[in-house]
């Protein structure tokens, strides 16, 4: 007697169901691949942003009696700020010839502070970053030394702090809202 086997291969329904598992298998994969680019980014934009700000907060350090200025220029919306009749632009200060700024002989304390402030929000705006400096300095800490806080925020997130403004990086105290994209840090 002579017994023959029906089945001779794979079928086509097996087949379909191995494509399909493979599909959800890459699918996932992709998935994973995108979250992981995502948190790369962020990661990249919160380093410069970092190197941006403790770049300010050393130009405030080197400057301590243009910080008034030196944070109007960077608040402000303007390329261009008045300082004692003087047009200000992140070029301004600068000697003929050379890329040194020239303290006593062309331009007041005040004027390389704006012209300081000036040049950072350009280059965070070079990196896709905007920077400003909270106006009255950080919420919740008090002591003998007023600590300025640096914003620094990308995307769709504004620099400021605010309870009622939607996109803001921070809530008034300080507290980060939930999916902000920025970076706030304190400089003395």
């Amino acid at each position: 007697m002579n017994i023959q086997d029906t089945q001779s291969g794979i079928g086509l329904i097996e087949v379909m169901v191995a494509l399909l598992l493979l599909a959800v298998a890459v699918l996932g994969f992709s998935a994973m691949q995108m979250s992981a680019i995502k948190a790369t980014d962020e990661s990249l934009m919160r380093t410069r942003s970092l190197a941006i700000m403790r770049g300010g907060a050393e130009t405030m350090r080197t400057n301590p009696s243009g910080i008034a200025a030196f944070k109007t220029a960077i608040n402000g919306s303007s390329d261009t700020v008045s300082v004692d009749s003087k047009s200000i632009t992140k070029d301004s200060c600068l000697t003929s010839g050379n890329t040194a700024p020239a303290a006593s002989a062309s331009c007041t304390i005040d004027q390389l502070a704006t012209r300081d402030g000036l040049l950072l929000k350009s280059y965070a705006s070079a990196n896709d970053i905007n920077i400003g400096m909270v106006p009255n300095g950080c919420p919740g800490t008090s002591g003998n030394q007023e600590l300025q806080c640096f914003v620094a925020s990308w995307g769709d997130t504004t620099v400021g702090l605010s309870d009622t403004e939607a996109k803001a990086c921070a809530n008034a105290n300080g507290s980060y809202k939930n999916g902000a994209e920025c970076f706030i840090m304190e400089a003395y």
